[in-house]
């Protein structure tokens, strides 16, 4: 069995063959399902936990009182930046590791290269930019909405401080730990355990908890509009070498704006528009092109899928609790705005922010 529980990966180029069951699953076949989204959902709880535990403990230690501009923007420090950035994609790999540990999995399959391509992984990192775009349409197109009616994400408004080390430590955690750490657990214990129960149930419950882990709307949408992509391309290649790269490459075209603002802050945002419609048009001709040809086909989804999906899943005590949690932080980060700002700081804020996975 290989990354998916399909016994020889790609078959001539297809999709692999996935796990089919009696119509009706046995008692047993449930529980042992429902285990799965218990481990699933107990990973999920303890990367929860550890985050907020390590960073607590890293600003009450390394970082002072917070400060704030004349626009009243909070000034992110050099200790700021490697609490939030980087200890988050950190205690994601721990948690992977203590996954591998107890579940005694062997993550070198993770990183499997006899299926892959450099030419697809090239148009799925094409695809991961323009679903990138589209969400920076969607954010803008709700950070109007929000604004109109006097509300706003809470935690976008903020700068680096004007510092090399700052802005070298947002680069290091956006472009190189995140990505790791977050594909780690969510394309290596999420989408790997549930493929096991149903391919295409797996790309897109995946995406939802990649998009919702976040932590608000904006970033949910970037999450889940990124994380099909990069699930496709993880179950077209058993390998989570490709996510990753897609990952990184969506977070470096979000991070090439913050270090060109260190040196011009108006090229910054002007950069941020040129973009969106060269990603967009090239974007849409290898989605669509993608598309036409077949390379985005989602594996079946049929009656025996359905009877040990959804079913089993809202039964799974660890799954629910941490997607109340994830759903609660989502409508917490929704605040009145304390002081309205211009429509056009709200949008150029939230356009910013957005590009970040």
């Amino acid at each position: 069995m290989n990354y998916y529980g399909q016994p020889n990966g790609l078959n001539n180029g297809q999709l692999p063959p996935q796990m089919y069951y009696d119509d009706e699953a046995t008692s047993d076949e449930k529980k042992e399902i429902r285990r799965t989204f218990n481990a699933v959902g107990a990973a999920l709880l303890a990367l929860y936990i550890l985050i907020i535990v390590f960073c607590y403990a890293g600003y009450r230690a390394f970082s002072g009182e917070t400060e704030y501009n004349e626009y009243g923007q909070a000034i992110y420090t050099l200790a700021d930046t490697i609490v939030g950035g980087c200890f988050p994609a950190l205690t994601a790999m721990l948690v992977f590791a203590g996954y591998c540990a107890l579940s005694r999995y062997n993550p070198k399959e993770l990183f499997r290269t006899d299926k892959l391509n450099g030419k697809e992984i090239a148009k799925y990192v094409m695809i991961v930019l323009f679903l990138q775009q589209i969400s920076v349409i969607c954010t803008v197109i709700m950070s109007s909405g929000l604004y109109s009616v006097g509300l706003e994400v809470a935690g976008m408004n903020y700068v680096f401080e004007h510092k090399p080390s700052v802005y070298a430590a947002d680069v290091i955690a956006t472009i190189i730990l995140a990505p790791i750490g977050e594909e780690l657990v969510y394309r290596g214990i999420v989408l790997r355990c549930t493929a096991k129960i149903s391919q295409r149930f797996a790309i897109f419950f995946s995406a939802f908890i990649f998009g919702i882990m976040h932590g608000n709307p904006y970033q949910f949408v970037l999450g889940f509009l990124l994380g099909i992509p990069m699930a496709i391309i993880t179950i077209r290649t058993g390998s989570i070498i490709p996510s990753i790269i897609c990952h990184m490459s969506a977070n470096t075209i979000a991070s090439i704006p913050t270090v060109v603002e260190y040196f011009n802050e108006d090229a910054s945002f002007a950069l941020t528009v040129i973009t969106l419609p060269v990603f967009l048009i090239v974007g849409l001709v290898v989605f669509v092109s993608e598309a036409v040809s077949g390379g985005l086909k989602l594996p079946a989804y049929t009656a025996y899928h359905k009877k040990r999906t959804f079913p089993i899943l809202i039964t799974s005590w660890s799954m629910i609790l941490v997607t109340v949690l994830y759903v609660a932080d989502l409508i917490r980060s929704i605040q009145p705005i304390a002081e309205l700002p211009e429509i056009s700081e709200m949008t150029e804020q939230a356009a910013r922010f957005i590009l970040r996975s």
